[in-house]
């Protein structure tokens, strides 16, 4: 679902497209990463649980930042679009939360 104004920009610019479809690719390998990453520790003690999420939280966002870079410096994308991208995927859950409260306040 998210892909679809991806596909109605690609008439109008390859690199405002290019720089959307690789933004929501990457917000949602970032979205499954880290729930791979919450399950994964599941049954750890505390403390090796904070140091865990503390260093997955890291080099997930690492790897976001120098994909980011990599794209704008040598793909040349739309920063914009890239970022718009990126933002897909958080978008969508908030709309789903707000989505999903609305119907247990009508059924209530």
């Amino acid at each position: 679902m998210t892909e679809i104004p991806a596909l109605l920009l690609i008439t109008q610019n390859l690199k405002l497209w290019l720089g959307y479809f690789l933004g929501s690719i990457l917000s949602s390998l970032n979205f499954y990463f880290q729930a791979k990453g919450a399950e994964s520790r599941v049954g750890l003690s505390p403390t090796s649980a904070k140091l865990s999420v503390f260093k997955n939280f890291y080099i997930r966002y690492l790897i976001l930042v120098v994909f980011v870079i990599v794209c704008v410096k040598f793909l040349e994308v739309n920063i914009f679009s890239l970022l718009a991208g990126l933002l897909i995927a958080p978008v969508i859950v908030l709309i789903d939360g707000i989505l999903a409260g609305k119907n247990t306040q009508e059924s209530e």
